[in-house]
């Protein structure tokens, strides 16, 4: 190789590695400097793990228990996470202003950090000190000390203002950090009986006071507001009406996989228009107060959680519709782009088919008649009836050829604008709109319209 161009690589390569242990040497150092100059602490909030917030005789502990922040001091209890970002931001974002590198003895006394009013200590792969001391001559502003730095700092007073917030505001405002779906079972208790709902293979099911399916997203729609109640108060009194007949009400739910079944009790106040109310929960110190939708433990019933719909069908699984409306009978079949009752002549469009399933999806049940008979409700004999099937070739070896019903119903008499009717193959007879009796009838029409 030519001797020059051995050398001019040699000095190449000496500037490549040269540049490299500047930018990873020099450059960050010079980079922290700079920052050092700008904030009061340069640290990674993540790496801290112990917060003491010393304010007189007073101090607030708070300790990282793995990706959760535990409040130890003066209480033990959950951590507001919201809040511990705020002050590990402040500290860690704490602009300095001015700063004087030698104040002598009269300077530190002046400045309140002879003895400061207030200290932050925060501990992690490094530890760190703040302490905050009196209010400058200019609005807005205290000094300031960092430890192991003999310099006192002019800095923004927002962060007296985060250090010295109560005890309280640094506990999670939320009741569990649970939600629905991490509940099993759940009991809810009052004065005018017990409700019991369990969940089975992803399934909400009332075990009492009656047996029948839940909606599930009826039962999620209740349990998520009261898991996540938001305290307004802790250390709340007990109302006096207390005492009174009906005017307290628990739930107890237990964790899905087991646990400590969680209770909470909500009682009612002399005022029923205020926006909290007083509650009693172990976990999070006993008597709290709480937003006011802790009051749905008293209006939860179980035909507001029942599953009021007739079934569910997916329109992709439906190979056949069969429809009986007033002794006509329609068979519809999937054809193609259409549904089709080769024997009567009557065709129904994709997207008519769609709807009539959507319209099937959507009714729910608007009353439960439980003391009805067949009979009186006009279904001993159906008057109309809609099955949705699934037709299986010979090819299918999980189950039998064939056609299988994926859901139904059937409808009978009309009462004061809505239609007694029961899920195909249940017993029990609700009322619904009749808007789907109707749709039935209206193609039913088209087929007697249609037959020879």
């Amino acid at each position: 190789m030519n001797p020059r161009a051995t050398i001019a690589l040699l000095i190449v390569t000496l500037l490549a590695v040269g540049g490299l242990f500047y930018l990873r040497k020099v450059a960050p150092a010079t980079r922290d400097a700079d920052e050092l100059k700008r904030y009061a602490a340069v640290f990674d909030p993540e790496d801290i793990e112990e917060i003491d917030i010393v304010r007189g005789a007073e101090t607030i502990s708070l300790r990282r228990d793995k990706d959760a922040w535990q409040l130890t001091a003066p209480v033990t209890d959950r951590a507001a996470p919201e809040q511990v970002d705020r002050l590990l931001t402040a500290v860690r974002f704490l602009a300095v202003r001015d700063r004087n590198d030698s104040p002598d003895d009269a300077a530190v006394a002046e400045a309140g950090l002879a003895s400061p009013r207030l200290r932050i200590d925060l501990r992690g792969e490094e530890p760190h000190r703040l302490e905050l001391g009196a209010n400058t001559a200019l609005p807005g502003e205290v000094f300031a000390r960092v430890s192991g730095k003999t310099g006192v700092l002019r800095v923004p007073d927002d962060i007296v203002k985060l250090a010295t917030a109560p005890p309280e505001s640094f506990r999670d405002p939320r009741l569990t950090q649970s939600v629905a779906d991490d509940i099993e079972k759940f009991t809810v208790r009052r004065a005018d009986g017990e409700m019991t709902l369990r969940r089975e293979r992803g399934l909400w099911i009332i075990e009492k006071p009656v047996s029948a399916p839940a909606d599930r997203r009826a039962v999620q729609e209740f349990l998520e507001p009261l898991l996540g109640l938001r305290v307004v108060k802790f250390g709340a009194a007990a109302p006096e009406t207390t005492a009174l007949p009906g005017q307290s009400a628990s739930i107890t739910m237990t964790p899905l996989g087991g646990g400590e079944d969680l209770n909470l009790e909500v009682m009612r106040g002399p005022d029923e228009a205020s926006e909290t109310v007083v509650a009693r929960f172990a976990p999070r110190g006993g008597f709290i107060e709480v937003d006011a939708m802790a009051r749905q433990i008293f209006e939860v019933s179980p035909e507001s959680l029942r599953d009021k719909s007739l079934g569910y069908v997916e329109t992709d699984a439906v190979d056949r519709i069969s429809i009986e409306s007033d002794g006509v009978l329609l068979d519809l079949r999937r054809e193609g782009a259409n549904w089709t009752d080769a024997a009567r002549g009557v065709s129904v469009s994709t997207e008519e088919a769609a709807r009539l399933i959507a319209l099937f999806n959507e009714t729910r049940a608007i009353s439960f008649q439980p003391g009805m008979t067949a009979k009186d409700a006009g279904l001993e004999t159906p008057r109309q009836r809609i099955a949705f099937s699934a037709w299986l070739s010979e090819n299918t070896a999980e189950e039998p050829a064939g056609g299988h019903l994926i859901a139904g119903a059937d409808f009978g008499g009309e009462a004061e604008g809505a239609v007694y009717a029961r899920e195909a193959g249940a017993e029990e007879i609700v009322t619904i709109s009749p808007e789907l009796s109707r749709q039935l009838g209206e193609l039913a029409g088209r087929a007697a319209g249609t037959q020879p």
